[in-house]
């Protein structure tokens, strides 16, 4: 099963399409993918791996295409995406909506007991996921979605606002998706641009044309798709914030430097409220306010003098002693703070300058950009790109297949080697699950 950063469904080619164009301006061109329903494309991102899946209108239909997918996919979440029909009194055509939960406009199994919208064996509704409800973006609104295999105008309407009438939008598929998303245990959530008012008052405007709705829907999905993928940074978890990367590069310079201690009052909030974090999860809070006494120095030492610097072989001797002084552990898969000089160079973009200039250092002269080759990103980028052209031409996304594919393409030399990569991650299936590949 190959893992990928998100899946996105649309009903509709029309639907379908913006999607396509937006990613196309932040990664790879599209591939098509073959699918024995509906259709697919996949495209590599700094956002990891994305597959659109564009499923056919009605319940069944993306019932089957994404229970297809999620067959031969392993996604961190699923997002649909298109047109619905506005419910609530006071919704516009024009407004984006997001469901924070999903039922069945249509079902009725009352005289067994059920809620209306339930289907018997299932839940009364299914709750959208709250990271991506966190995450969506402004000016969005949530709430209760139905989904039906009936377009839904004044015409048939009937009870449904009095039988919800929290309900903000109907539409023929975000249910179904969030049933099978429920099944396989994956974050989901439908956004909706309303095209349609399903009954409108007096006055109100009534339609929207498919096109205008489909690329409004795809705008707010492809942006938190994007948030939530910064949120979550790819590849392994970072067990230190950047703060407490510019907290010890200031402590280190101040020991080296053997600066007398300061007022800690001028240290940052979040630089004070990182280091605390750290030294009290490795046991040593105690230590916090000579450490921040000795941030405050180097940062009024810097301030007197833009020439200052501090080399990456000082860094480590002072974090090595400090290490020492402390009965710091970082084997067995401990990190301790502070953490080595090549941690904070793939931090900070892969060079050591760039992480000097995060604390008003001077960039050291010779080889100004030294430290590593690739960053982090360089690699996931990598792995992702290689992913995509596998998925085109049916090959295993393997090591070998890696090395040929930098011969093939031309990348040797522009992408890290097989080797750099199982270097860096520990293994190629570690690379792999990174890069959600």
């Amino acid at each position: 099963m190959t893992r990928i950063r998100a899946i996105v469904l649309a009903a509709q080619d029309e639907e379908a399409r913006p999607v396509l164009h937006l990613l196309a301006h932040a990664a790879t061109k599209p591939a098509k993918l073959s699918c024995p329903t509906g259709a697919g494309w996949t495209a590599a991102s700094t956002h990891g791996n994305i597959l659109v899946l564009r499923t056919g209108i009605g319940l069944t239909a993306t019932a089957s295409a994404l229970g297809w997918a999620l067959a031969h996919f392993s996604p961190r979440f699923v997002l649909s995406t298109g047109s619905a029909g506005g419910l609530a009194t006071d919704i516009g055509v024009g407004d984006v909506v997001i469901g924070s939960s999903y039922a069945y406009g249509s079902a009725d199994a009352t005289t067994f007991g059920y809620v209306r919208g339930q289907i018997p064996g299932q839940p009364p509704s299914f709750a959208g996921s709250p990271p991506l409800l966190e995450a969506v973006p402004p000016g969005v609104r949530q709430g209760l979605m139905l989904s039906g295999d009936s377009f839904v105008t004044a015409a048939n309407v009937g009870d449904m606002r009095q039988a919800f009438p929290e309900a903000l939008s109907t539409d023929m598929e975000s249910a179904a998706a969030a049933q099978v998303c429920a099944t396989w245990d994956i974050p989901f959530a439908s956004i909706r641009c309303i095209s349609d008012l399903c009954g409108p008052q007096a006055g109100q405007d009534y339609h929207l044309g498919l096109n205008d709705a489909a690329q409004r829907s795809a705008e707010t999905a492809i942006n938190l798709l994007y948030a939530v993928s910064e949120n979550a940074r790819s590849g392994p978890a970072q067990r230190f914030s950047e703060e407490s990367l510019r907290a010890a590069l200031l402590l280190a310079f101040a020991r080296v430097r053997k600066l007398p201690p300061e007022s800690i009052n001028g240290v940052p909030a979040k630089i004070r409220a990182a280091l605390e974090q750290q030294l009290e999860a490795d046991g040593h809070l105690d230590i916090a306010p000579t450490a921040l006494a000795a941030i405050a120095a180097a940062q009024k030492a810097i301030a007197q003098d833009n020439t200052l610097t501090l080399t990456a072989k000082q860094y480590d001797t002072q974090r090595a002693a400090l290490v020492g002084e402390l009965g710091l552990d970082s084997g067995r898969g401990h990190l301790s703070w502070p953490p080595t000089s090549q941690t904070i160079i793939k931090r900070f973009n892969g060079y050591w300058n760039d992480a000097l200039e995060q604390v008003g250092l001077r960039a050291q002269s010779g080889r100004k950009r030294g430290g590593l080759k690739f960053s982090d990103r360089d690699y996931i980028n990598a792995l992702r790109a290689f992913a995509t052209w596998s998925a085109k031409h049916g090959s295993s996304p393997s090591y070998k297949t890696y090395q040929e594919w930098l011969e093939k393409t031309g990348r040797r030399g522009v992408f890290p080697s097989g080797a750099a990569i199982r270097q860096r991650f520990g293994s190629w299936r570690a690379a792999a699950s990174a890069a959600q590949i």
